[in-house]
C-alpha cells in the first residue's frame, strides 16, 4: 500500500537486500496441526507411528554413526514438561518446532539412552532428517532464479556467438543451522568448507547470508549441523499494495463488514514523521515531534492508514479511516 507523489513518496523503501523468509523455516503454519505427517515446504510426508522397540533401534542407530546429532521426533499431541524432561535426561534435547507435534531433537555429547527416550509413552516417531527436507523446492529440483545468480564459478563456451554460460553458477543463499551449531566457529568452518563466501549474519536466528557454487548446495545441505537452506527472494519495488488482498484488507473493508478502521487511533514512530499534508491522509495525519518528514515514515503511515485518494484507490492502506 505505497503511495506514488511528486514527492518521491515511497521511492525510499527500495529494499537491495532479499528478505530471510524462515517462516523461516521450511514449514506452513496455515495447516491444521497433525499427528501421523509434517510438514515440509518440499512436500508433506507422512509419518506411520513406530512402537517402543523401533523408537529404541532409531535412537541406537543415531547415536552410533557420530556425525548426525540431529534428527525429528513427533508425538501423539502437546508434550508436557515432565516429557520433555524425561527426554533430557535419557539425552535428547528437543529444539525448534516444527508443526504437527513435531520438533528437531539433538543426541548430546555424551550420547543418548534409547531405552529411556523409548519410555515417553507420548513419542510416536524418531525419523533421520532428509537432506530434501532442509532445502526450498527450487534447490531440490536444481532451479537457479536469475536474480540469485551472483557470478559465474567457470563458464562453457558456445560455438560462434553465441553467450557464453555458467556451468556452475555462484548464487545467494540464506542457511540456517540448528540451536546448538555455534555461527561462529563450527556453522562458518561449516560453509567456508564448501567454498562460500559469507556475505551476512543473522545471528537472531543463528543463520548466515552466503554466497557459494550452485553445485556445493544439496552436499553442504546434508551436512548434520544445518537445518535448512534457501534461495533469495527477488529485488522488491517501492509499491507493497498487493499485501492488502494477501492478508484480506480488502475483504474486510468491503461490505457487509465495513472495517476500515474508523474510530481507532494509531501511532507510528518511525525515524521522521510522516508528510501529513499528503492528500491520502485528508487531515487524519497529526505530527507530534519536529524530526521533520520523511520517505520512510510516509510510506508506514501510509500503509497502515492510507485512503488511497490520490491514486484513485490503488495504493490506499490496511486500515483508511484510522486517525
Amino acid at each position: 500500500m505505497s503511495m506514488r507523489t511528486t514527492r518521491g513518496l515511497g521511492s525510499g523503501l527500495r529494499i537491495g537486500a532479499c528478505v530471510f523468509l524462515l517462516t523461516l523455516l521450511a514449514w506452513s503454519l496455515s495447516v491444521p496441526v497433525q499427528a501421523g505427517q509434517i510438514q515440509w515446504r518440499s512436500g508433506t510426508v507422512q509419518v506411520a507411528p513406530q512402537d517402543r522397540g523401533q523408537i529404541a533401534d532409531t535412537v541406537s542407530g543415531l547415536a552410533l554413526r557420530g556425525a548426525q546429532r540431529h534428527f525429528v521426533v513427533q508425538f501423539a499431541g502437546p508434550i508436557t514438561a515432565g516429557q520433555r524432561s524425561a527426554l533430557q535426561a535419557a539425552g535428547v534435547t528437543l529444539q525448534n518446532y516444527l508443526g504437527d507435534y513435531t520438533f528437531f531433537a539433538a543426541v548430546g555429547p555424551r550420547g543418548a539412552d534409547p531405552a529411556g527416550v523409548a519410555a515417553v509413552q507420548a513419542l510416536t516417531a524418531v525419523l533421520p532428517i532428509e537432506r530434501d527436507w532442509k532445502l526450498h523446492p527450487d534447490l531440490v529440483h536444481d532451479i537457479v532464479r536469475e536474480w540469485a545468480v551472483v557470478g559465474a564459478k567457470e563458464e562453457v563456451k558456445k560455438e560462434g556467438d553465441a553467450p557464453a554460460v555458467p556451468a556452475d553458477p555462484v548464487v545467494g543463499a540464506y542457511i540456517l543451522f540448528h540451536a546448538d551449531v555455534a555461527l561462529e566457529g563450527t556453522g562458518k568452518n561449516l560453509v567456508w568448507r564448501y567454498g562460500a563466501r559469507v556475505r551476512s549474519e543473522l545471528r537472531s536466528i543463528n543463520g548466515l547470508v552466503i554466497e557459494l557454487p550452485m553445485s556445493m548446495i544439496k552436499p553442504l545441505a546434508a551436512e548434520d549441523g544445518v537445518q535448512w537452506i534457501e534461495p533469495p527472494l527477488p529485488k522488491m519495488g517501492p509499491v507493497n499494495n498487493s499485501n492488502r488482498a494477501r492478508v484480506g484488507a480488502d475483504i474486510v473493508q468491503a461490505p457487509p463488514y465495513g472495517l476500515d478502521g474508523s474510530g481507532v487511533t494509531v501511532l507510528v514512530y518511525d525515524a521522521g514523521t510522516g508528510y501529513a499534508a499528503h492528500q491520502d491522509f485528508g487531515g487524519r495525519l497529526h505530527v507530534r515531534d519536529s524530526s521533520g518528514d520523511l520517505y520512510h515514515s510516509t510510506h508506514v503511515a501510509g500503509t497502515i492508514g492510507g485512503s488511497g485518494a490520490q491514486s484513485g484507490g490503488t495504493y490506499k492502506g490496511m486500515a483508511p479511516g484510522v486517525i
